[in-house]
């Protein structure tokens, strides 16, 4: 994919309130999402204007190349898709804390499907975006860590960081993407096998 870099003139922005340049961003990032989740790779920034009613120029008005706006449709999407996440109860049992932790985690990675090629592509050419991916999948692996910790809790330190990841791995887009996309599987099916590796790795880990 070669990434649009567009660099605005320096100029001052137009005299509005706030509240009007607010909105104007919100149109631009909203209509950029939109045209990444039904699939492109690199949106153009002629068919994001046209969505968000306004000109080429407003865009880069508002970022100062297609880069940046990619990176805040991907900081978008995160925070849409990550920033809440449920809790398991913690007295559920394990098999109630898979089932519940995987079934919330296929919701999140399918609604990301359509779009995974995108994140993936802008993470590669742009350093702020691996870095935000890179924080998500580090939070994730403290969550599962909190999440898992009575089986976690009493492995030797290497089988439990060894488990750890088993879990990390399992529960990421890439895995779901691996499913769905590579080995044809439906959602239930997939959401199967993903309770299938993760009671695999708990309970490998404990008998090892």
């Amino acid at each position: 994919m070669e990434v649009e870099v567009l660099h605005r003139q320096v100029m001052p922005h137009p005299a509005v309130n706030g509240s009007r340049v607010a909105r104007t961003r919100e149109a631009i990032v909203a209509s950029a999402l939109s045209l990444a989740a039904t699939g492109e790779v690199a949106p153009i920034v002629r068919d994001i204007a046209r969505m968000a009613g306004v000109s080429a120029r407003t865009v880069f008005q508002h970022f100062a190349d297609t880069a940046e706006l990619y990176v805040a449709v991907l900081d978008r999407v995160f925070a849409i898709e990550f920033g809440d996440m449920p809790e398991p109860g913690a007295s559920s049992s394990l098999d109630g804390r898979i089932q519940f932790i995987v079934d919330r985690g296929a919701d999140r990675f399918e609604r990301l499907l359509p779009m995974w090629t995108f994140v993936e592509t802008l993470q590669r050419r742009s350093a702020p975006a691996t870095d935000m991916v890179a924080q998500i999948y580090a939070t994730n692996q403290v969550n599962l860590a909190r999440w898992f910790d009575r089986e976690l809790s009493g492995l030797p330190a290497e089988q439990r960081a060894r488990t750890l990841n088993a879990l990390a791995l399992a529960l990421s887009p890439e895995s779901w993407v691996a499913l769905r996309r590579r080995l044809g599987l439906s959602v239930e099916r997939a959401r199967d096998e993903l309770r299938f590796v993760v009671d695999a790795a708990l309970n490998g880990g404990a008998r090892r």
